[in-house]
């Protein structure tokens, strides 16, 4: 029997614990054949992969090559045109960004913060890191925004807090808990560090020290070594979890080898629950639309990440397998706004479990504004969330207007203040 802790934050990021209890086995779970009509064939492969625009578009695995271009920076869930496009509309005072900064920028609690660094990282004991990369991040995103010397200080200081004591992260044999909560976090230290490297205003320094860079550069190779190999053969969502922080390592540390693993893993996936192929099937069902609603969500919001993260570098793995990421969004989204949606029994269940049924997690800007802004695709449902004023949204699950998108944890968080553009997003190539 496994007990995974789930630790969800608020929008000002007061961490609470969740249990979920599984009472069934993992090999039991792991092993759970997809029926048939469910088993993913790979498209075939073309002889290259297409450029346009300076993006290289990835529809299946013969498109997959080796990155060979330099990494740009910054490059994670933010590129420079992005931090511009922030800084212009809250000097501006412009809606919605500037409600979304008032609500979701740091409290006199995370400029306080005390970071809480452990030589030996159990998971089971501490799944987010006190909470510390969370902070960590939205501390850096406030210096890149304003340029506040402050913030970075805060940022800073967790930073190198880990980075000077964590020495092992304890293996769980029975179950590689350590896997996803390495997962969970490693992408948010990620992002705090290339804003603080690479985010300043006006190519202001954030004063983190050459030294203090390199010691973090080797923790992270300790949280990559943890995460090698992926976790294919539980629950889907723990794939696309991993998947985002080691594709974020990748950019940070400039390393193209472990860049690609991570595209390989979700445009080919592992069986049997590995990459968007095995989570989404054809009619936009997902892996664990039979499980609950929430780690559905939990799944979709790191597959967009780990897209977003290839989109910073030029690679368009959101179309892969005829936009198999926007299905699997859109049959969530009409699901859990009320409607019907087909089911195909899949080992697990005979019907879509409705467990979380009509709470939505922080995840649905980024492919708004990817999918329907820069391709200009339609996404109805997703709309409907956006523009909502009568949802249930966060962990407080209180019904009101959807915006401003707040704190997820994993994943892109903010999107309202991080990922909106509207039509005037730089990068919208609609007719691609």
């Amino acid at each position: 029997m496994l007990i995974i802790v789930i630790l969800l934050s608020s929008m000002n990021l007061r961490l609470s614990r969740i249990l979920a209890v599984l009472s069934v086995s993992f090999v039991s779970l792991a092993m759970v054949p997809l029926s048939q009509g469910q088993e993913n064939a790979a498209p075939a492969a073309n002889a290259a992969p297409t450029v346009s625009g300076g993006i290289t578009i990835i529809k299946g695995p013969g498109d997959l090559a080796p990155t060979t271009k330099p990494f740009v920076h910054p490059g994670i869930y933010y590129s420079a045109a992005d931090l511009d496009f922030m800084r212009k509309k809250l000097a501006a005072h412009a809606e919605p960004w500037a409600d979304a900064w008032e609500k979701n920028k740091p409290t006199p609690k995370d400029d306080g913060w005390t970071p809480h660094p452990v030589a030996d990282w159990d998971a089971t004991k501490d799944f987010y890191m006190g909470g510390d990369p969370v902070v960590a991040h939205k501390e850096a995103l406030a210096w890149a925004m304003t340029g506040d010397q402050a913030n970075a200080d805060v940022a800073i200081k967790i930073l190198n807090a880990w980075a000077s004591t964590l020495q092992t992260i304890i293996a769980h044999p029975a179950m590689p808990q350590e896997k996803l909560s390495t997962g969970c976090n490693a992408a948010q230290l990620c992002n705090a560090a290339e804003l603080l490297l690479h985010g300043g205003p006006n190519g202001k320094s954030s004063g983190w020290s050459d030294a203090d860079v390199q010691k973090f550069k080797s923790m992270l190779q300790i949280q990559y070594a943890t995460m090698k190999g992926f976790f294919p053969g539980y629950n889907g969502n723990w794939d696309l979890i991993i998947m985002d922080s080691v594709i974020s390592i990748g950019v940070f540390l400039d390393d193209p080898k472990i860049f690609d693993e991570a595209l390989q893993e979700y445009i080919v996936g592992q069986k049997p629950n590995g990459g968007i192929i095995n989570y989404v099937y054809p009619s936009g069902q997902c892996q664990e639309s039979a499980r609950d609603q929430g780690h559905v969500q939990w799944g979709l919001g790191n597959a967009i990440a780990v897209c977003e993260v290839a989109w910073k570098q030029g690679v368009d793995i959101y179309g892969a397998y005829d936009n198999r990421l926007l299905t699997g969004l859109e049959y969530t989204a009409k699901y859990n706004l009320g409607n019907d949606v087909p089911f195909e029994p899949n080992g697990r269940a005979a019907a879509i479990n409705p467990k979380g049924r009509g709470h939505f997690s922080f995840i649905w800007e980024a492919p708004y504004q990817h999918y329907v802004i820069r391709r200009g695709l339609q996404m109805p449902y997703t709309k409907q969330i956006l523009e909502s004023t009568d949802v249930k949204a966060g962990f407080n699950k209180t019904a009101g207007p959807y915006r401003p998108e707040g704190n997820y944890v994993v994943g892109i968080n903010w999107g309202t203040l991080t990922m909106y553009k509207g039509d005037e997003d730089p990068q919208a190539v609609k007719k691609q």
